[in-house]
């Protein structure tokens, strides 16, 4: 198994995004953008953006910073997501690092905050949220 460790997305990344126009965005199926990519290469009108609040989205898992991925799949694009919809069921998942599987599986160590992990397919995703707490002892298992 492989660990990757990773940092959050800088503020000057969700400024600019939040800046970009997102429209039409499922949770889970819309395409992993690049981090330097901007979010209106995708949709043409605006759609407001929201920061991730206390409770996390519906369907989310909660983890310590350990979280085991399997997929059918080399690797998974390990994203912050930027929410579309203030009860995060929809967002664009912005890709930060890949992480590579070995036998279908990796072990990732994360940062606190919320993630989308991701199987990228081209124009859609295969994705899971994941809100990691280094005070939370479980280690979550993401299933793609």
């Amino acid at each position: 198994m492989r660990t990757a460790a990773l940092r959050p997305l800088s503020l000057a990344l969700a400024a600019s995004c939040a800046l970009g126009a997102l429209v039409g965005c499922s949770s889970g199926s819309h395409q992993v953008i690049d981090a330097n990519e901007g979010c209106a290469s995708c949709h043409s009108d605006e759609k407001e953006t929201f920061a991730p609040g206390e409770n996390a989205p519906a369907g989310t898992l909660e983890s310590g910073s350990t979280v085991t991925v399997r997929a059918d799949a080399a690797s998974i694009a390990v994203c912050t997501p930027t929410l579309t919809a203030a009860d995060g069921s929809t967002f664009v998942p912005v890709q930060q690092s890949t992480a590579v599987l070995s036998g279908g599986e990796a072990a990732l160590e994360l940062d606190d905050g919320l993630w989308a992990l991701c199987v990228d397919e081209g124009d859609h995703a295969r994705s899971q949220l994941v809100r990691v707490d280094s005070s939370n002892g479980e280690t979550a298992v993401v299933e793609l």
